[in-house]
């Protein structure tokens, strides 16, 4: 072959391969691998991991670019075992449905572009969920029952990202601690029955957008409600069994800035 036709070749070669990228895989825990962790060294970016019921006593790094779910809402439980970062998220990875329980530390970003929804983050010894430098997507999750605050972060700017939708509540620290040079808007979210503050900010260089939030029952008060915001009683159906979900009474019903229930919109 010439120098042209090796040329030409190259380059149908390039536009063939731009024309039919590669699809992304998915794998199944433990249909095709034992552990998560081992299922994570089979995967490459924009992969999938699937996660049959079951509790899995593993400490997890999420690869960059992979969607870590759960098949069924809180079925699959990663247990950390007491100790530890239970679940570590890289740029721009996710994780969705999962029950994270039993570490240290429940999840830990300093990530760009990370989505966590839909997870119940609970009994873990320090914070549930931690994120320094970038806010992750925190949506639609239970964060509940931690021995530290709810959600904690550190220098952490909300672009695209904000803490949505989320039941905090029943933590033995703060509800929502926000330190550092910060920005961040938290908006839809039921705080409640935390040991301390809702929302706690570490000095007047943090900036946290508050909209559309319920504060109810936190041990520590700043003396004002912020404007757009609610105290009302959540009325879950049932705390002590986990049961976050909002009884037909409930005032935060239809409450939320986008006409939805406050809190977590689950149904388990």
């Amino acid at each position: 072959m010439n120098r042209s036709a090796k040329k030409f070749h190259f380059t149908m070669v390039c536009v063939i391969a731009s024309l039919f990228p590669l699809y992304a895989a998915s794998i199944t825990v433990p249909v095709n691998s034992p552990t998560i962790a081992a299922a994570m060294t089979q995967i490459k970016k924009g992969d999938t991991i699937f996660v049959e019921d079951g509790v899995y006593k593993e400490h997890i790094f999420v690869n960059a670019g992979v969607s870590l779910i759960a098949k069924n809402l809180f079925k699959a439980v990663i247990d950390g075992k007491g100790k530890g970062t239970v679940v570590t998220m890289g740029n721009s990875s996710s994780i969705s449905g999962f029950e994270v329980r039993n570490g240290t530390i429940g999840i830990f970003s300093t990530s760009a572009g990370v989505s966590i929804t839909k997870c119940r983050v609970l009994y873990n010894n320090q914070t549930g969920i931690m994120s320094v430098g970038h806010l992750p997507k925190i949506e639609d999750n239970l964060i509940i029952y931690n021995k530290g605050s709810g959600i904690q972060g550190w220098d952490v700017q909300s672009t695209s990202a904000s803490i949505s939708h989320n039941t905090i509540a029943m933590n033995s620290n703060h509800g929502i601690s926000i330190g550092g040079n910060s920005s961040v808007i938290v908006d839809n979210n039921i705080i409640s029955n935390n040991d301390q503050f809702g929302v706690k900010t570490s000095d007047e260089k943090v900036r946290v957008t508050m909209v559309s939030n319920n504060f109810f029952q936190n041990a520590k008060f700043t003396g004002f409600l912020p404007v757009d915001n609610y105290s009302i009683e959540p009325k879950f159906k049932n705390a002590q069994q986990l049961q976050f979900t909002l009884s037909s009474d409930s005032r935060c019903l239809s409450k939320g800035s986008d006409n939805q229930d406050l809190g977590a919109r689950l149904v388990y």
